[in-house]
């Protein structure tokens, strides 16, 4: 009963978590400001689905169950992502078969059509995430499973600053390149740990 009961509150930490991160990234899209604007870029970043499956990984108690929840995670912050921006109009047509351009209509095939695929996506990468959030904590592949996530950061801050979006902000730039830095120090504190560790443990069996 205490491990069902345990197991409801994580899932329901998870998914609450999915919701916001997948909520927030396109309302705070449109609020005036610049924190608002750089939250809204942050959480919309595909790294930082990643880190939401990775994290959820993190909290389970198999790793199975950590598989689960990256599953779970990325199709809740997907879904309440494009349930979000519906809500916000970007699926809301002009019929062109009306001349004068009043009339309006919900495109569900395209909405449904962006979940549907983004769900595929979601239960490929979910259980790499999920499973990797787990493998982190312990064990002999920790460092391997604790790369892959600033690995991720600085491929795609890497690719966002070689592509800049049409009038994208300089806070929105600099918001990647400090992203970025941030990411790279992270790779190369944990590749020193490791080189650290296993040099003390060849020292100790010496």
């Amino acid at each position: 009963m205490c491990f069902v009961r345990a197991s409801f509150s994580r899932l329901t930490l998870v998914l609450t978590f999915s919701v916001a991160v997948g909520v927030l990234g396109p309302l705070l899209g449109p609020v005036d400001g610049r924190v608002s604007q750089v939250v809204s870029d942050t959480l919309s970043a595909g790294w930082a689905y990643a880190a939401v499956a990775y994290a959820a990984g993190m909290t389970a108690a198999s790793k199975r169950g950590a598989a689960v929840l990256g599953v779970a995670s990325l199709w809740t912050c997907v879904t309440a992502y494009y349930v979000t921006k519906a809500a916000q109009g970007d699926y809301t047509k002009a019929d062109l078969a009306d001349p004068t351009g009043r009339t309006e209509y919900f495109a569900w095939g395209e909405l449904v059509s962006m979940i549907g695929m983004w769900a595929v996506v979601a239960c490929l990468l979910g259980p790499v995430c999920g499973t990797a959030g787990k493998i982190s904590l312990t064990g002999p592949y920790r460092l391997l499973a604790q790369l892959p996530l600033p690995l991720v950061v600085v491929a795609e801050t890497t690719m966002r600053l070689a592509h800049p979006a049409p009038l994208q902000e300089q806070l929105v730039v600099t918001m990647w390149q400090v992203t970025r830095i941030v990411a790279t120090a992270v790779v190369i504190a944990l590749c020193a740990k490791a080189l650290w560790s296993r040099r003390a443990s060849v020292s100790h069996v010496g």
